[in-house]
């Protein structure tokens, strides 16, 4: 029975030995070959989608009569399209375009919200550190609206969003794309509308957490690349 188990392992050694000259032969002729032992860098052109979910902490009112106070929250939830170039090997540049609506206490005063980004900065294979610039605004504004479902008191509005900020990312390799999370944190100027709050440079901050999709593994930019170098060098020989 020893000597079973000792054969099976000399050949189960003996393959993996032997298969590791295919494995190099294969990175070296076959421009398309992902070695799954080895993290790879971003493809070039990358098209991602991704789900997206910010918090911001908003004004609070306070009933006059009965003295009950209300904190209010944004919270958007939006699908996220975005392209991202890498160049210089390890720069990257991705614009983004959010769409969603406002899972918070303020969603009758602000249902809808549209959200371009750009972003810039460092992409390795797992880590990548960006900074950033955004825009965004309700597409559907009610100020002072009260919910008719939960009650409560008037809700705020902030209109014109600027923020910049940065974002710390994690990119794994799966099969034939990746699998990404993304951190953001930001500081927002907006024009704040609340009862007779009307603050036109009000500061807060925003904190964003992203889940998405990176389509393709680059493996055909590769080969594209690979043609290109082979026709050039036969029309240098010819």
């Amino acid at each position: 029975m020893r000597w079973r188990r000792a054969g099976g392992l000399l050949m189960a050694t003996a393959l993996a030995v032997a298969a590791w000259p295919t494995a190099a032969q294969a990175r070296e002729t076959d421009p398309t070959f992902i070695d799954p032992r080895r993290r790879q860098l971003p493809a070039t052109h990358r098209f991602r989608l991704g789900l997206e979910l910010a918090y911001m902490r908003l004004s609070k009112a306070v009933d006059a009569d009965s003295g009950k106070s209300q904190r209010f929250h944004y919270i958007p939830l939006m699908a996220d399209f975005a392209y991202q170039a890498q160049f210089l090997k390890y720069v990257m540049v991705r614009p983004s375009l959010a769409m969603g609506t406002n899972v918070g206490n303020t969603l009758e005063a602000m249902p809808l919200v549209i959200h371009p980004q750009l972003h810039a900065g460092y992409q390795g294979a797992l880590v990548g550190v960006a900074i950033g610039y955004g825009w965004f605004h309700p597409l559907i504004n009610r100020k002072d609206v009260i919910s008719a479902s939960r009650g409560g008191l008037g809700e705020p509005v902030i209109l014109n969003n600027h923020h910049i900020g940065g974002e710390l990312s994690f990119t794994t390799r799966v099969d034939r794309g990746a699998l990404s999370f993304i951190l953001r944190g930001a500081g927002v100027r907006s024009h704040l509308q609340h009862f007779e709050l009307d603050k036109r440079k009000s500061w807060r901050a925003m904190f964003t957490f992203n889940i998405g999709w990176y389509f393709g593994d680059g493996s055909k930019q590769r080969a594209r690349q690979a043609q290109r170098r082979a026709e050039r060098a036969a029309r240098e020989q010819g």
